[in-house]
């Protein structure tokens, strides 16, 4: 029930965003709305207030605003009647920006989002330097970094948390980069020559903490919730195997679904015996593949640094732009075929099952999925494709150029053609879902 909770809160707050986007541009170009409707037909229930009719339709995967004067989802022509409450009847720049309306408000919802987070949750500082994993053939690999490595200064600059080293490598990007790092003891340097900077992908650090083992945020219900773990419970030992990192507990709680395990805590310096069965979990990995894997229900320890709402909001904008450029990047992999479509696209049984696992792990996360998600949906959206918003901004700049617009019967066949390309890709990303999970 949690999954179905999840998917209907999840798309429902995705599409009224965006439709809320489309529908506020268009009121302030005066354009007539006749439905704004969360779902695609057939109706179910809603209500008529003044010249628009809010409803709820039957197929949830998606939404739409019915302009007066628009061919779109619907392929309706009988509002074509050239009046000036009338879509068509706007200037070119007005319907481009009703058109984008949609995905700037997909944008603002994700910067709201994580800048909410961030004041009302505080940013996440992860409290170590020293790397736990690098890439194979990566940029630090060349370099000479190597796990157990702790990173004191960045150009001369010192690094006290991940976070410090995050900011600084990519605030120095560009340049040469000289890292001090602590080894067996000894001091050392790594330098990330030019060379070596443009050779690889240098825009990406390859790099992640080799974090404690420190149980953060306890999953309610969960085995370590019933076993009465707390936040910043450090685990010393699991089944008389020192633990020293959350790899190593984690790498034993995950062969271990389903036996009993003792587990030796500090809280606070006193030492605690728990006995805990980690729960049985089906995990898909990167391709796609599905395993049983144990969980206690323990998320990655973080301090919080408070940010009062202005900073929240300034590094919300950053962060939104940071991901958006990420996303991108990920279509465009798509595109040039650097990433498989398998391995790239996701339909709503994989939303599904990823919202009801984040709504587990607790309204944050579940936040933190709605907020990537809207600016996927964003910038799928933008795609020049017939019957998304970049196909119908396309015609519109074709027409422009032009300088007439087409034929009522062309705009018909194009939304026909969009129709059936949108109807083939929500085939394959099923399709893609169901053997993910089989």
């Amino acid at each position: 029930m949690i999954y179905i909770l999840s998917i209907i809160f999840v798309l429902s707050i995705l599409v009224f965003f965006h439709e809320l986007g489309h529908f506020l541009f268009a009121k302030l170009f005066g354009v007539r709305v006749d439905r704004f409707s969360i779902g695609f037909p057939p109706r179910l229930f809603g209500i008529k207030i003044g010249e628009t009719d809010y409803c709820i339709s039957a197929i949830p995967f998606g939404g739409y605003v019915k302009m007066a004067g628009v061919i779109d989802e619907s392929l309706d022509t009988s509002t074509l009647t050239g009046a000036p409450h009338e879509f068509a009847s706007k200037n070119w720049w007005q319907k481009v920006l009703i058109l984008i309306g949609g995905v700037t408000m997909n944008i603002i919802l994700a910067w709201i989002i994580i800048s909410s987070l961030l004041f009302f949750e505080g940013e996440p500082i992860i409290p170590s330097t020293k790397i736990g994993y690098i890439a194979e053939d990566g940029i630090s690999t060349k370099a000479g970094l190597q796990i157990g490595d702790e990173i004191i200064q960045i150009n001369d600059v010192p690094v006290k948390t991940w976070n410090d080293v995050r900011e600084s490598y990519f605030s120095n990007l560009g340049q040469e980069i000289v890292l001090k790092v602590k080894r067996e003891d000894k001091i050392i340097e790594i330098v990330f020559h030019k060379d070596i900077i443009r050779e690889k992908n240098s825009d990406q650090l390859d790099i992640f903490p080799r974090l404690p083992s420190t149980a953060g945020d306890i999953i309610p219900n969960s085995p370590a919730e019933k076993a009465n773990m707390n936040r910043g419970d450090r685990i010393e030992k699991i089944d008389g195997t020192p633990i020293n990192s959350w790899d190593e507990m984690t790498d034993i709680i995950r062969e271990n679904a389903g036996n009993l395990l003792e587990f030796v805590i500090n809280r606070n310096g006193e030492t605690l015996v728990k006995n805990i069965t980690p729960e049985a979990v089906d995990e898909i990995d990167e391709e796609g593949n599905s395993h049983i894997v144990g969980k206690i229900g323990i998320n990655i320890y973080y301090e919080k640094k408070n940010l009062a709402f202005f900073p929240s909001m300034i590094e919300g904008f950053h962060k939104t732009v940071f991901i958006t450029g990420l996303s991108i990047k990920g279509l465009f992999w798509l595109v040039t075929g650097k990433k498989s479509a398998k391995e790239m696209l996701g339909g709503p049984i994989m939303i599904t099952k990823l919202a009801g696992e984040f709504a587990q792990t607790g309204f944050t996360s579940l936040m933190e999925l709605i907020a990537n998600l809207s600016i996927m949906l964003a910038l799928i959206n933008i795609l020049p494709i017939p019957a998304l918003d970049g196909g119908h901004i396309s015609i519109i700049i074709i027409e422009e150029i032009r300088r007439k617009p087409l034929t009522t019967k062309t705009k018909l066949k194009i939304q026909q053609v969009g129709m059936a390309i949108l109807f083939i890709l929500i085939m394959f990303v099923m399709y893609n879902d169901i053997i993910r999970l089989m």
